[in-house]
């Protein structure tokens, strides 16, 4: 079983100056950002047999991002919104630049989660970090069940969102946590497969032609 992660695409313009937008901000896709969801569609054209399930946040930005994705690959399964895959609500920072937030005293927790991926308890973020962990593996097993070894499933989120999958393989989350490698860039993608009853990392965090090395 392979499970397909996406990041959805840019949401800022070039020469905008990009803020933390979480679920309290629902922003739509640029023309870059629906370019990179139509560069996620021409990679998943060869797996377009093997997706059995296609879900996404409610947010437009992913929406957007997984229907344009979905339609240019052709793939025949729906595209299901789950709120389990909604944006974090980033609390204090939501509408802030990473500039702002560290002039207003948010420096040290800025650093640890982008570098370590260390909840910032501070910021009043929601939901929390249990229940993220909860709706990974529960949207996990449910992409599973039922599939064959040769299914794919694919989910479109966040960066925020996202990080929380490498849960499901014991040591991968602080391994990337000591890399600093947990962040998925706007329009990347991380692949995940299950053998037996055991997870594994294939890709993270790379350009959608990179899913090529599955085939």
């Amino acid at each position: 079983m392979l499970l397909i992660l996406a990041r959805h695409g840019n949401t800022f313009e070039a020469g905008e100056k990009p803020v933390w937008v979480g679920a309290r901000t629902d922003l739509p896709l640029t023309a870059k950002g629906r370019e990179q969801a139509a560069a996620l569609g021409e990679a998943l054209k060869p797996f377009a047999p093997r997706i059995r399930r296609i879900a996404a946040g409610p947010l437009a930005r992913t929406r957007e991002h997984a229907e344009i994705a979905a339609a240019t690959a052709g793939l025949s399964a729906p595209v299901d919104i789950d709120d389990r895959l909604r944006e974090i609500d980033y609390g204090d920072w939501e509408g802030k630049s990473s500039e702002e937030i560290e002039a207003s005293g948010g420096a040290a927790g800025l650093a640890a989660w982008n570098e370590r991926g260390v909840w910032p308890i501070s910021a009043g973020w929601l939901p929390c970090t249990y229940a993220i962990d909860a709706r990974a593996s529960a949207l996990a097993d449910e992409a599973t069940r039922n599939a064959g070894a040769g299914d794919a499933a694919l989910f479109v989120t966040s960066n925020g969102v996202l990080r929380y999958f490498l849960k499901l393989v014991p040591g991968a989350f602080e391994a990337a946590a000591t890399d600093a490698s947990l962040k998925v860039a706007t329009g990347h993608v991380c692949a995940l497969r299950l053998e037996g009853d055991a997870w594994s990392v294939l890709l993270w965090n790379v350009k959608p032609g990179e899913l090529a090395a599955l085939l």
